[in-house]
């Protein structure tokens, strides 16, 4: 059974068990000490039921003592799974970062798109701080030196001296602005120089051409290698609770199409390092 599965199955044995004693989320929640909302929440799957959120739960609406062992096991063992979710998606670890590096280095061309943040390869150690800061929210696992992880994500910038790299973003992105004045200039520059950088291909989706776009933007991505050539092609996609590695052939296709359709509104070369020059020349720093 998926962890999926799993939850939704203990927020029915926890809802079935409220109904069966007939006692409302109203009444519940008041007894818990608890919102409504929190109740209905756990009852929908849509917040995970701790531990001691089953226990207290069980206890008040007299479950006998096997059952509350049982559902307690399932939502202690539901709670680790989310722990080493959050441990994975957190982007400061060092070897996750490690690995990112290998299957870049193994793949013909790397491809990455990026609605509201500039994408890892082309950000500035101190845009990457940033970014490491903000995704360690949640992780359990502190003891890694952020600058000892910062040291191994620069180290991913090498890919794009031998690799043919894409690098697609949302103007979104560029607007965005997670740093202060002189640090934000030093990013803005730094993609101004990969714009007309030899293996690399940058382009920045302009807000003006939205209308013109074949496709909806969805949600990032990054395509490590060409389903055509790379028997080891994967499709990196992150969301809030998990991190999706795509390997289906037809899927990866999908990806790169979807990549390809994208690119053909974005401001690429020269035209892009001007515009990026316009608006630094407007940037306060």
């Amino acid at each position: 059974m998926s962890h999926v599965d799993e939850r939704r199955e203990l927020a029915a044995v926890l809802r079935d068990l409220r109904m069966n004693r007939q006692v409302s989320t109203t009444v519940l929640a008041r007894r818990l000490g608890w919102s409504q909302a929190r109740v209905s929440r756990i009852e929908r799957a849509v917040a995970y039921a701790k531990p001691a959120d089953v226990e207290a739960w069980c206890r008040e609406l007299g479950a006998d003592p096997d059952q509350r062992r049982h559902l307690a096991a399932v939502a202690e063992r539901l709670a680790t799974q989310l722990t080493e979710w959050r441990r994975e998606l957190a982007p400061g670890r060092r070897r996750k970062q490690q690995e990112l590096r290998d299957l870049e280095a193994a793949a013909s061309v790397v491809r990455v798109f990026s609605g509201d943040v500039i994408p890892g390869l082309a950000q500035t150690r101190a845009y990457a701080r940033v970014m490491f800061a903000q995704g360690r929210e949640g992780v359990t696992d502190e003891r890694e030196d952020i600058d000892d992880v910062l040291d191994v994500r620069m180290a991913r910038h090498e890919v794009m001296r031998t690799k043919q790299v894409e690098l697609l973003m949302s103007e979104s992105a560029i607007r965005r602005q997670l740093l202060p004045g002189e640090l934000w200039c030093a990013q803005l520059g730094h993609l101004a120089d990969l714009a007309v950088s030899p293996n690399v291909q940058l382009g920045v989706l302009p807000f003006v051409a939205a209308a013109q776009e074949p496709v909806h933007q969805y949600h990032g991505y990054a395509i490590l290698g060409d389903p055509d050539a790379d028997d080891t092609a994967v499709a990196l996609v992150e969301t809030v609770t998990r991190a999706l590695t795509v390997r289906d052939p037809q899927e990866l296709v999908t990806y790169r199409d979807h990549f390809a359709k994208l690119s053909t509104t974005a401001i690429t070369g020269d035209d892009l390092r001007t515009w990026l020059q316009e608006v630094l020349a407007n940037t306060p720093g």
